[in-house]
């Protein structure tokens, strides 16, 4: 029968113990090191996860300002008629899931007006402004408060829905990275 009083022997590490130093040495300068690159990783997160803002906040304001320029630049008008293009050929796969009725009735509009080049006429520059305008709180306290949604569904594919009641239906626009600029490649109602 084992003794009562006596010590167990424990593989157990205290850090107490002087024949653990160079352990001890060992984990305050890979802790140093490792609080560092989670502190980093963090930052660079947060900027990334921020960065698409910069290009709605510059829309805003190009849209604001009439400056076509700037709204050229951030707006990648092909892409976004060919995602529209996409959506009109039930042959081929869209990221436009549903659309309003309103949209219908202008495209329909667009194509007895216009024939087949109805993107080309109608998805403007001038265009992608009346969407931006049609947003009731962009005079007031900006875009910011009219986005109901916003999320990533890629590291470099940013949805928004911007709701713009009771002047027209929410507006749907997908931000793409382009190179080391985000665009805006889809824009519907």
């Amino acid at each position: 029968m084992p003794e009562t009083g006596a010590r167990r022997r424990t593989f157990a590490l205290h850090w107490n113990r002087p024949h653990w130093p160079w352990l001890e040495r060992f984990w305050l300068g890979t802790r140093h090191r490792l609080t560092n690159a989670a502190i980093l990783l963090l930052v660079l997160t947060l900027c990334y996860g921020v960065w698409p803002y910069g290009t709605l906040w510059r829309l805003e304001h190009a849209v604001l300002a009439g400056d076509q320029a700037t709204v050229a630049a951030l707006v990648d008008l092909d892409a976004v008629r060919d995602e529209i293009a996409r959506r009109l050929d039930k042959d081929q796969d869209s990221l436009i899931t549903a659309v309003s009725d309103a949209f219908i009735d202008w495209l329909e509009a667009g194509l007895r007006q216009h024939g087949v080049d109805v993107l080309q006429r109608l998805v403007t520059l001038d265009w992608v402004r009346e969407q931006f305008l049609l947003i009731p709180t962009l005079q007031g306290p900006g875009l910011w408060a009219s986005i109901s949604e916003i999320f990533f569904s890629a590291p470099d594919d940013l949805r928004v829905r911007i709701e713009r009641a009771p002047l027209a239906p929410p507006l749907n626009l997908r931000l793409q990275l382009e190179g080391l600029a985000w665009r805006v490649t889809l824009i519907h109602d």
